[in-house]
């Protein structure tokens, strides 16, 4: 026996893996998750950039000021005229009747003390009322 020869390890016999078709299937539907999340991400920040580019700064809307009218008095407080293009009276939030606060609130808004701002649930409707309106040529509703 020759002790110098070199000893061969032994051989790896290559197997072959078989892959779970479930496993396959879920990696498939999750990369299509994947490619359709990319892609209404993409289509929705899109959507979001050109409805917001036309946009005024929230700096100068909070800065905003209506105009209101001019009105000159007499030296006894009668009025005597009233200059403007619009005619608005400031009129503070305390000063306005609780019953007139619910009846525009009834009139624009029955769900607006339900709802944190933006109300989910009106705006499907109205899309649904839309989708509707456009089949038949009518005026189309806001949410």
């Amino acid at each position: 026996m020759d002790i110098t020869a070199p000893i061969k390890p032994p051989e790896k016999v290559k197997r072959r893996r078989t892959r779970n078709p479930v496993l396959r299937l879920l990696g498939y539907l999750f990369a299509v998750g994947m490619i359709f999340f990319v892609a209404g991400s993409a289509g929705a920040a899109f959507l979001l950039w050109r409805v917001s580019k036309d946009l005024p700064d929230y700096e100068v809307l909070a800065k905003y000021e209506p105009p209101v009218m001019t009105r000159i008095h007499a030296s006894d407080g009668s009025l005597i005229a009233e200059y403007a293009t619009e005619r608005r009276i400031y009129v503070p939030m305390n000063a306005i009747p609780e019953k007139l606060v619910q009846a525009f609130l009834s009139s624009e808004d029955k769900n607006f003390y339900r709802h944190g701002g933006v109300d989910f649930q009106g705006i499907v409707r109205a899309a649904m009322t839309n989708i509707n309106n456009l089949r038949q040529n009518r005026r189309l509703v806001g949410a």
